[in-house]
């Protein structure tokens, strides 16, 4: 397996001085804890003749960013929110403008994959002496994510949260999303059809076909598992039937486990991992290899290595996307290599 993870980013070190930052500040992210740094963001870089705005409206950013007089070179957004506000703010950019992520939202997966802080003093470091660089993005029915899409359990559990939203959410606020999920969720069978890279097939487990339940007692076939379709272009297309679909950006989960940890933002691909038996116990069972570590000799688990995926199921399937609800199956999925800028502090 290799270790794409740690490929460096492509980095170019910014020597064009930023003179405007928008601050696109989500209302709703994480506890509200932290919000007086924003404040403090604006005054630093005012103190250093930063043309500073902040906004809660994607539609004034898009204006401003349109104006012919404003270019990349100078001009800088900050996303102060959690890892959809960071998607949403990259969705509407183009791509050589330059986003700096200030966490502030429950998880901040991005910012702890790069090492962005929600402190004032070290955005403003950032945004004044910095490097830029690219990285990919996905896109799940034409929205756009930079950490991970999934379907099934977990994505129901983020469909709950959705419901019942009321401001801020902590972790403690998942208690009752994850009970309902639990009573509620009847783990359908999805359907991926994915568009692989010639040689990621040898990533995939041999193992049996089983149902999302368990496996049967025959011993035949019961329709899951891979099923070559064709290959074009040095490009194979295959099915995978499982329980539980997630398609990782880069090798970041909520709660610090590490389902793919050699998903990379930097190769033009996305990295996705099948967990193929349903129920409570099953999904007790992977959670408990994820924590040691096992999940990916279990001959339950493929991992492909793709360009394009869709998933689809029989019934109603919920997908998440960055941990914000997206809809319900079918999703198409595709990875836009070096989609987005970032900024991040310059290194030694």
């Amino acid at each position: 397996m290799s270790t794409s993870s740690k490929r460096s980013p492509d980095l170019q070190r910014s020597d064009c001085k930023i003179r405007e930052v928008w601050i696109a500040a989500s209302p709703k992210a994480g506890s509200g804890a932290g919000r007086n740094q924003i404040d403090r963001l604006v005054s630093l870089l005012r103190e250093n003749d930063v043309d500073c705005h902040v906004t809660h409206s994607i539609e004034a950013l898009q204006k401003r960013v349109d104006d012919p007089e404003v270019t990349p070179d100078h001009f800088a957004v900050v996303a102060a929110g959690g890892d959809g506000t960071i998607a949403l703010v990259a969705q509407n950019l183009p791509q050589d403008f330059a986003i700096v992520p200030m966490p502030m939202g429950t998880e901040n997966l991005l910012a702890r994959h790069w090492g962005f802080s929600p402190m004032a003093v070290d955005v403003a470091e950032t945004i004044l002496h910095g490097e830029r660089f690219r990285m990919d993005a996905g896109l799940a029915n034409g929205r756009l994510f930079l950490v991970m899409v999934t379907a099934g359990m977990d994505a129901e559990v983020v469909r709950g949260m959705h419901l019942t939203r009321r401001g801020h959410i902590r972790r403690w606020s998942y208690a009752k999303p994850i009970l309902r999920a639990i009573s509620r969720y009847s783990y359908p069978v999805i359907r991926s059809v994915e568009r692989m890279v010639g040689d990621a097939a040898d990533r995939s487990s041999d193992s049996e076909r089983e149902t999302c339940g368990g496996r049967g007692d025959s011993g035949e076939s019961d329709g899951l598992g891979d099923q070559p379709i064709a290959a074009t272009s040095g490009d194979i297309e295959t099915t995978v039937d499982a329980c539980w679909m997630m398609a990782f950006n880069i090798p970041r989960y909520a709660g610090g486990l590490g389902i793919e940890p050699d998903a990379s933002p930097n190769d033009g691909l996305l990295d996705l991992i099948a967990m193929r038996r349903g129920y409570l116990w099953n999904g007790l069972h992977y959670l408990t290899r994820i924590k040691l570590g096992w999940h990916l000799l279990h001959r339950d688990v493929t991992r492909r290595r793709v360009r394009q995926v869709t998933w689809s199921a029989p019934s109603r399937v919920p997908y998440q996307v960055d941990g914000d609800y997206a809809g319900r199956l079918p999703v198409q999925i595709e990875v836009l290599p070096s989609r987005v800028t970032l900024l991040r502090p310059k290194t030694a």
